[in-house]
């Protein structure tokens, strides 16, 4: 009796198996799937499938008996009006009462044909009344609850990308929330020149931040993500901060686990009966809609207008490096969405198959909607990016947009159930493109008549570009960049490229303008100088930014852009200004980017190449006046310059501006070094002048020693070595217990 327990136990859960019936709407579709197998002979053979499954009654008593064999009665009705209601809109046929099979008695439906999935899948011709056996109708259940279940579960991982992002984002409102609690406590304290007493009240109020925030500015946010290179480029490509990179790793791997996970993959599946067939499909679809998914993503983060900057105090920068991997990761789930079903279609039908499918309209969009993200990826290299960056423009724009417009019509036989993906991505496109055109107009209404002078000085190969700025509305900020169009030429009037500011200039001459360029930064002498008075050592090739206030209402004010021309544009508007001096028509769509918070520092140290002086220069007087929220005890600068004329001619607008006692002015002339005294013949205190390339290491562990427990604030700005070499440091002084020291570098990076 005991030996034969185990197999009463397995004979009784098999009855109580095969007794179960199956709840949902999929039980009532798996006795339709079950018998669109077959064709009944009671209706005409020409209409269509439809209007004869609605027309045929073997079929419609067919239907019923599965239901009541297989199925309960929760949802029976719901399903019965909406079978009844499709029935009315395809045949205009009413389908009989349920209850029909009223009149067929236990015994009858016993004896009623069981049609297997041998019999059903040769697509037979009856005349009778037949139910599909158990093992047939779990075949069709399973097959439609397992696609059912990947569609959710592809649509609840593809928002899952946005929950990871909103968390993101979110730690970065949190963080400048926390920083801006922290800047207002640091503003109570105002300048006072009372001695000592006051000084430690300074101290104390920027006391040193937490042990947990000094590690992770130590490990995660200050560090290059390999070695120490990050502003320098790899190779062809560049490796943002460990920070980002962190970011970045996880968002690729929470989309390699979303696309690798939670596939149901069934014996006997009446779609893809073979289960490598079945991981392809629902592999394809995964991929196919979370690519479809980060679609929005890619457009908000590669806008100039994205609300996010603001939110968390990131610039274009971070949102571009996260615009760029999101776009990757898309391109590689959109070419694995397309391998998969080109293996589904020419592993049963072969390439024969594969051409009669690109024939449709849905299918080679899709195609082309690959073809041309891969595309893009390959036209948005670094080295590309950096000197031709004409072309990567317009590919760029041509071909987001062929990517859109593939992709709507690729999804399409869908009805529109997956647009909700691809109108946000225009949606976005338009309101940015708003937002740049309420910043032209905001810089002057009259935007089609702005005119900029343009001079070329060729022994130091730098354009400079004076662009008036009585009309706008709105003020520049130290750290700020504007886009420039120019009009006259308009082969290339499409294009926009950034260039930070150099300075606000002042025209004495003026004394009825009314000059809405205002500034919060240094105000600067009258600047009358030809072009061959200027000089640039940077290596960079945007130009440096310098806000500063405009003079008293007598004068009028310009942007003045101090760009190195390079291929491109730049060379172009090189040519122009050393051969016409016709003032160009520009329009001017800015300022963008944000200031620095380098007022709460009692100590600050500038590490700057060529025109990277501009930086330092544009923080001058919000930093040093005592009108304004500043703590500042000592601000030195350090500077590598290439030619003595560029330094020069700094010495000779900016000495009022050095003479502050706070001020420590250290220049390394690199090359050109004749007549340096020359430079110091005015007797400016606090600047020095040497030879030779700064060693950037000793220059931050001067300024940590001379800091002390104050809190010290590091900003780059410069040659990509230079910028790498600082952040080496500010790790280093970490490393070292400096845990109040902050680097901040100043770059517009693609």
């Amino acid at each position: 009796m005991r030996n034969h327990l185990p197999y009463t136990l397995l004979l009784l859960g098999s009855v109580i198996q095969t007794d179960a019936l199956r709840s949902g709407k999929w039980c009532f579709a798996g006795c339709e799937l079950n018998l669109n197998y077959v064709t009944f002979n009671d209706t005409d053979p020409m209409l269509s499938r439809k209007i004869r499954s609605c027309q045929s009654l073997l079929r419609v008593t067919s239907l019923y008996l599965c239901v009541q064999s297989y199925c309960t009665a929760e949802g029976l009705t719901e399903w019965l009006q909406g079978t009844s209601e499709m029935c009315q809109r395809t045949a205009n046929v009413t389908l009989p009462p349920y209850d029909v099979i009223s009149e067929y008695t236990p015994e009858q439906i016993a004896g009623v044909k069981r049609l297997n999935a041998e019999e059903a899948l040769t697509y037979p011709k009856l005349g009778i009344v037949v139910i599909p056996d158990e093992s047939f109708f779990e075949r069709g259940f399973t097959t439609l609850d397992a696609a059912d279940y990947e569609y959710n579960i592809h649509l609840v991982y593809g928002w899952a990308l946005y929950y990871f992002w909103a968390a993101v984002v979110g730690i970065g409102v949190g963080t400048r929330l926390i920083a801006l609690i922290q800047g207002f406590k640091r503003q109570e304290w105002q300048p006072s020149p009372e001695g000592e007493s006051m000084l430690n009240e300074r101290v104390q109020r920027n006391r040193i931040p937490s042990l947990l925030y000094v590690l992770s500015k130590r490990h995660i946010i200050t560090p290059a993500t390999f070695g120490y290179r990050c502003s320098q480029n790899m190779g062809w490509c560049t490796v943002p901060p460990r920070i980002q990179s962190l970011t970045i790793t996880t968002f690729v791997l929470l989309n390699v686990v979303l696309c690798s996970i939670d596939y149901r993959v069934t014996e006997g599946n009446l779609y893809w009966p073979q289960q490598y067939i079945q991981r392809w499909r629902y592999v394809s679809d995964r991929t196919g809609i979370i690519s479809l998914a980060n679609f929005p993503l890619i457009w908000l983060f590669g806008t100039r207008n994205n609300t996010l900057m603001w939110l968390t105090g990131w610039g274009f920068g971070t949102y571009n490096n996260f615009h760029r991997w999101v776009a990757r990761v898309a391109t590689v789930q959109a070419v694995v969405h397309s391998v998969g079903y080109t293996v589904m279609i020419v592993d049963p039908g072969g390439w024969h198959m594969l051409w009669k499918h690109m024939q449709r309209h849905y299918f080679w969009n899709g195609e082309l909607a690959t073809i041309f993200m891969c595309a893009l990826l390959a036209f948005s290299v670094y080295g590309l990016r950096r000197s031709h960056y004409e072309i990567f423009l317009v590919t760029h724009i041509v071909f987001s947009i062929i990517v859109l417009l593939t992709m709507y019509y690729h999804v399409e036989i869908f009805n529109g159930d997956w647009n909700f993906f691809i109108w946000p991505c225009l949606v976005i496109w338009i309101l940015d493109r708003l937002l740049r055109t309420v910043r032209i107009l905001l810089f002057n209404p009259c935007f089609w008549n702005t005119k900029a002078n343009a001079a070329y000085d060729p022994s130091s190969n730098l354009v400079r570009l004076d662009v008036p700025c009585s009309q706008s509305f709105l003020t520049p900020q130290p750290g700020t960049y504007y886009y420039l169009y120019v009009l006259d030429d308009l082969r290339y009037a499409h294009q926009n490229h950034p260039f930070t500011l150099a300075y606000v200039a002042s025209d004495r001459g003026s004394h009825d303008v009314d000059d809405r360029c205002h500034s919060a930064a240094v105000q600067l002498p009258s600047i009358h100088r030809s072009a061959s008075d200027i000089s640039d050592t940077s290596t960079e090739s945007e130009a440096l930014l310098l806000s500063t206030p405009p003079p008293p209402r007598e004068t009028s004010s310009s942007l003045v852009f101090l760009i190195r021309p390079y291929d491109g544009f730049t060379s172009r508007l090189a040519q122009r200004a050393s051969t016409s001096p016709t003032p160009l028509r520009v329009l001017v769509e800015g300022p963008y980017g944000h200031t620095t918070p380098l007022h709460t520092f009692p100590n600050i140290l500038f590490l700057v190449g060529g025109t990277g002086i501009a930086v330092p220069l544009s923080h001058l007087t919000r930093l040093l006046s005592s009108n304004s929220p500043s703590s500042v005890i000592s601000l030195r600068i350090v500077w590598a310059v290439r030619e003595h004329a560029f330094l020069a001619s700094v010495m000779r607008d900016f000495q009022t501006l050095l003479q502050d006692e706070r001020v420590e002015l250290v220049v390394h002339v690199t090359q050109d070094a004749e007549s340096k005294d020359d430079v110091l013949a005015g007797g400016v205190k606090g600047v020095e002048v040497k030879a030779g390339r700064p060693v950037v290491d000793t220059a931050v562990a001067e300024a940590v020693a001379e800091a002390g427990k104050r809190r010290l604030a590091v900003v780059a700005c410069g040659p990509a070595q230079m910028a790498d070499q600082a952040r080496r440091a500010s790790v280093r002084a970490l490393e070292r217990g400096c845990r109040g020291i902050e680097y901040f570098e100043e770059s517009f990076k693609w």
